[in-house]
């Protein structure tokens, strides 16, 4: 399905003359070259904020931290809802604190992503009325004008806040809201879990280097920590990501290397790596992302040193066999339960 939802509410600028935040998640789309003089972005996904920063649009990457922006300094605010809803309560109630009496909110998203929903809690929570437009394939716009400060919180929990999800073989793990399963053990990575201990077994990781690429909370390159790696990098691009992640090697480093980098796709690291781990994200928001998982291959080859191995844990639809042949001399599954297939891939 085709997502214009950006580009709808951007016509919403060009109607009004006043200073704009406008807040991008992964779900973004594609953003044009910025006309505007007095729009400000934040976003949660350091590529999304960089391709705006490309596009000459002022840009803030954080986890959706907007003590940054002044209250009251911006008179419209413009949010493409979010996939988790707890990030969409979080944004909307503080889009809704900062923004001045007679400010105005726009959102927007399709019906089947629960932006109806948003809607009427928001019109109750904040007893002010709401203008619907409704776009192309059931694309839903709604506009608030605030007209008093008193307002419900559409959530008391604290967004920010990590905690705990379990323990893995003694460790305890912690994660927050807006990180890809963000309460629990992911059951992809932890099929591939199962299967790490035989998969180090064949070299002496002890004196090698591992990297988690797409890291999550940091559940898998836990695991490189506690398995006894030399050292451990872990990336990603989402800011409640690399928070969590950073949080949780810190605590459970020990002896070992320990590093945090955010990047898209790990762009950034210049190191080889003996090891890599991956748990590839194949959605966008709410869409499928085939493409996803070819730039996560290809960052695979990029950063294995000349013998290194990784190990893929991907859904069985998935057809990265046929992919990462192309790329690799060497790609075996070497688990499959249905569910999840687990391939290793080598250069040599």
């Amino acid at each position: 399905m085709s997502d214009n939802s950006l580009q709808q509410l951007l016509q919403f600028c060009a109607r009004v003359d006043t200073p704009a935040l406008v807040v991008l998640d992964e779900n973004a789309g594609t953003l044009p070259v910025n006309p505007f003089t007095d729009v400000q972005v934040i976003s949660n996904r350091f590529d999304v904020c960089a391709e705006a920063q490309r596009q000459h649009w002022p840009c803030t990457f954080s986890d959706f931290e907007f003590n940054a922006h002044e209250r009251g300094n911006r008179r419209v605010a413009l949010y493409r809802i979010s996939k988790e809803k707890r990030v969409v309560e979080h944004v909307l109630q503080s889009l809704w604190h900062l923004l001045p009496v007679g400010g105005e909110l726009y959102c927007a998203g399709y019906k089947n992503e629960g932006i109806k929903t948003f809607a009427k809690r928001a019109q109750e929570a904040w007893s002010c009325e709401s203008i619907l437009e409704r776009g192309e394939r059931q694309l839903h716009q709604y506009r608030f004008r605030k007209t008093g400060s008193d307002a419900t919180a559409l959530n008391t929990s604290d967004y920010h806040a990590l905690q705990a999800i379990g323990t893995w073989h003694g460790l305890e793990v912690s994660s927050k809201p807006g990180i890809f399963a963000w309460d629990r053990f992911d059951d992809g990575s932890s099929f591939l879990l199962q299967h790490l201990p035989e998969f180090l077994q064949q070299t002496d990781h002890t004196r090698q280097c591992a990297i988690d690429l797409g890291c999550g909370y940091g559940l898998l390159a836990l695991a490189l920590v506690q398995a006894g790696c030399k050292r451990v990098v872990a990336t990603d691009n989402n800011a409640a990501a690399v928070r969590a992640c950073d949080y949780n090697l810190q605590r459970h480093a020990g002896a070992c290397e320990v590093s945090v980098v955010t990047a898209d796709c790990a762009d950034s690291i210049k190191d080889r790596f003996d090891l890599l781990l991956c748990n590839p994200p194949f959605h966008q928001g709410f869409d499928v992302e085939q493409d996803l998982t070819d730039r996560f291959l290809q960052a695979t080859r990029r950063l294995l040193s000349p013998r290194g191995r990784a190990l893929f844990v991907v859904n069985t639809f998935i057809p990265i066999e046929r992919k990462a042949a192309l790329l690799f001399t060497k790609v075996q599954t070497v688990a499959n339960n249905g569910r999840f297939k687990l391939l290793q891939l080598q250069q040599a």
